[in-house]
């Protein structure tokens, strides 16, 4: 019968080319050197290929060998990976989780919640990046992404949506203007006021907008920005007054701004958004009941 390859024998040879000497082989696989000297009689008599030359006391090895030797690299190279990628798929089991976020709760919101998750749960990888709506819902379809939070119809391809209920644009007013004495902003205070636009692509400025023609009001607005969180600081340095989103407002930390609410109401349509058809893991299910949590209009303005 015809002898086979040992994966120690394997190992032997790779650890007298790494260390160039019997004896640091030895050292390495914890052997005698007897031992390793016999592995490699045992690998060359079963390849019935010459590997090494003996020099003196020491032993050298061949062209073979180092042709040889690339192969076994390349062998134990993939072995590495596949510990790594088990080492992630075990890390995975205790958690990961990967979010795609609109810049509204990207940037304020969901950093204030993440060291709270991540204490309860210190083993969970987390990864945090910050897309536009339509980005997050490809992503999420793709199942690049674990959760999203985007604006959402009820339906989009390879998505499952879940609206978070009740939120709202609120309004973001300098500190020492009048209507900050207010305890909410109805339309008809925006008569006679300089307004700070998110842009005609946003649904916050869509509906304001629309708000105003019926109400046959005309605000000037001085400037655009399609982040809310650029508005605030606007704001702060008493440009105009800006209706953005409540996640952005809860970050609001400026003593020079004040957040109101807005009447009539303008629905913020944000959502929770999931792989449609994969099952969710133990950290995107605790994940996502904390957001559920925190995001209602009185946690983010913590009324």
């Amino acid at each position: 019968m015809q002898r086979r390859l040992t994966q120690r024998q394997v190992e032997a040879f790779r650890a007298v080319m790494l260390h160039g000497s019997i004896s640091g082989a030895a050292e390495m696989l914890g052997l005698t050197q007897p031992a390793v000297s016999r592995l490699m009689r045992d690998m060359q008599d079963t390849l019935q290929l010459r590997l090494f030359q003996r020099r003196g006391n020491q032993i050298a090895p061949n062209a073979e060998a180092g042709l040889l030797f690339e192969e076994v690299q390349r062998s134990f190279v993939s072995l590495g990976r596949i510990e790594r990628t088990a080492h992630e798929i075990k890390r995975a089991w205790h958690g990961s989780l990967r979010i795609s976020a609109m810049a509204g709760p990207a940037h304020g919101f969901l950093p204030a919640l993440l060291p709270r998750f991540l204490r309860e749960h210190p083993e969970t990888y987390v990864a945090l990046h910050s897309h536009v709506s339509s980005t997050t819902l490809e992503r999420v379809s793709l199942r690049q992404f674990d959760v999203g939070i985007a604006y959402a119809g009820p339906e989009y391809p390879g998505v499952d949506v879940e609206l978070l209920p009740g939120l709202e644009a609120v309004c973001a007013v300098p500190a020492g203007h009048a209507l900050a004495r207010r305890s909410a902003i109805e339309i008809e205070d925006l008569r006679g006021q300089q307004l700070l636009s998110l842009g005609s692509s946003s649904q916050i400025s869509a509906r304001l907008d629309a708000l105003l023609r019926v109400a046959g009001i005309a605000v000037p607005v001085l400037a655009e920005s399609t982040a809310s969180e650029v508005l605030c600081r606007l704001v702060a340095h008493g440009v105009g007054l800006a209706l953005v989103d409540p996640f952005t407002a809860s970050a609001v930390r400026d003593p020079a701004v004040v957040i109101r609410r807005f009447r009539p109401r303008v629905d913020y349509a944000a959502a929770l958004v999931f792989p449609a058809g994969v099952p969710r893991s133990r950290a995107v299910e605790r994940f996502a009941k904390i957001v559920r949590a925190a995001a209602t209009m009185d946690q983010l303005l913590e009324v």
